[in-house]
Order: structure tokens, then C-alpha cells, then sequence
């Protein structure tokens, strides 16, 4: 999907990246959407809720990118990996996107 966001409105999750099954990421990619959605909205007035939005999606986007890229491989974990960059994710201290 091209853009996350029109105006006020927003999607997050699988209704703007959808997973496929095989890193079972699904579910925790919409919750790290939420808590970084939940920063990005943290003190914005209504004029700034579509700049937030924006934020959000800049912030967001690589990271649920290179979640869906490999899982869609479906080669996760079928050897020695470094989970790290999965698990290790922290959606309350990630840098926001300016």
C-alpha cells in the first residue's frame, strides 16, 4: 500500500501490512503500530493529527517492510538466525520519524 493515511484517517496492522503466517509477526507488528501510533498522537491538537499520521507511517514503514519481506521468503529460523532485530524491537524508545 502506497500510503497509510488520508487526511484524519488511518489503518495499522494488517489492514495496511498484511503478513503472511510463517514469522507469526502479525499481531505483534499491530501492536508495535499501536504504541508507536499512540507517540506520534501524544500531545497533537486536531491540526496536527494528519502530520502525526504521516509520522507514524515514516516511522513505521521500513520496519513492517522487512517484517513482511521475510516472512514472505519463508525462510525464518530454517537456520541460524539472529532474532534480534525481531524481538529485540522496542516501540516505546524507537525514534520517531521527524
Amino acid at each position: 500500500m502506497e500510503h497509510w493515511a488520508d487526511g484524519k484517517v488511518t489503518l495499522l496492522g494488517d489492514a495496511c501490512h498484511p503478513m503472511t503466517p510463517y514469522m507469526a509477526q502479525g499481531a505483534a507488528m499491530a501492536i508495535e503500530d499501536a504504541a508507536v501510533l499512540s507517540r506520534c498522537l501524544d500531545g497533537v491538537g486536531r491540526d496536527g493529527v494528519a502530520n502525526a499520521f504521516r509520522r507514524f507511517e515514516a516511522t513505521r514503514k521500513v520496519r513492517t517492510t522487512q517484517v513482511q519481506e521475510t516472512s514472505r521468503a519463508n525462510i525464518w529460523l530454517k537456520e541460524r538466525t539472529d532474532t534480534s532485530w525481531v524481538y529485540g524491537y522496542d516501540a516505546w524508545s524507537v525514534p520517531l520519524a521527524a
